[in-house]
């Protein structure tokens, strides 16, 4: 476990496992940094860091609203603070709007983008709904049964599913609604043009949510290299449904644009 503190003295506890290029992984709201302990294995190779989100397991919430530019912010003080000066970003679903946010405020400190499920705007119905849901769930306090729907559908493994399922636990009810909010309210589409690092898309071949806007991405990219991968026999839940077929797939990326 370890912790540290940002400029407005908000105290933000993140995981960090491995040595070499560091990578930095941005998760969903209520999740935590949890829903990443599949990628372990990978740092027998490189040094990799999962903050949690204000407001998530340790992280305090702080008095700043919420916010993908704060959590970017948030993100960036952590890199600074671990002294990694160029850094990897890994999004999954909604975490990819904080690391979408933070290559475009800070590309100089990005060497790599990789987005799992990822999505530059919250503008189709099944989407929407989505995150509605989630507001509407966090408003109602419905944590305990988010944290049992949640961890089991993205994980068998007794010991992730038990520390996914007290991570969700852990948010309040306000802060997780501002950060679904956060995400709905989000468009990065236009801002897509000033990308600059190498970026991944990694879809699970059933992922019926998200798949369409690899166009968009393809349309709006006009300065970095841009890949998709699509990953068989999963929807949404890449990271842990198919962690070694993504990890595989990651490291691949990581060995290819040095």
């Amino acid at each position: 476990m370890y912790l540290f503190s940002t400029e407005d003295g908000t105290m933000l506890h993140y995981d960090r496992i491995g040595e070499g290029e560091p990578v930095y992984f941005f998760h969903p709201p209520a999740l935590g940094a949890a829903v990443f302990t599949e990628q372990t294995p990978l740092a027998e190779w490189y040094k990799l860091v999962a903050l949690n989100a204000r407001g998530h397991a340790l992280s305090e919430s702080g008095r700043e609203p919420l916010s993908l530019k704060l959590w970017a912010e948030d993100a960036r003080a952590l890199a600074d603070y671990e002294q990694d000066e160029r850094v990897v970003l890994v999004g999954y679903s909604c975490g990819g709007l904080a690391a979408l946010e933070f290559a475009l405020r800070f590309p100089k400190r990005v060497r790599g983008l990789v987005l799992i499920g990822g999505f530059p705007v919250v503008d189709t119905l099944l989407l929407e709904r989505e995150f509605r849901l989630g507001v509407y769930a966090a408003e109602h306090t419905w944590q305990s049964l988010m944290s049992k729907v949640l961890s089991r559908s993205h994980t068998k493994h007794k010991e992730a599913r038990e520390r996914m399922r007290r991570t969700v636990q852990s948010v309040q009810s306000d802060v997780l609604a501002s950060w679904y909010r956060a995400g709905v309210e989000a468009d990065y589409t236009n801002a897509l043009g000033q990308l600059t690092a190498p970026t991944l898309l990694v879809y699970g071949i059933h992922d019926r949510y998200v798949q369409g806007y690899q166009s968009t991405f393809y349309e709006q990219v006009k300065k970095a290299r841009i890949d998709t991968v699509y990953i068989d026999g999963v929807g949404h839940q890449v990271p842990t449904r198919r962690s070694k077929e993504f990890n595989a797939v990651l490291r691949s990326f990581l060995m290819n644009n040095p």
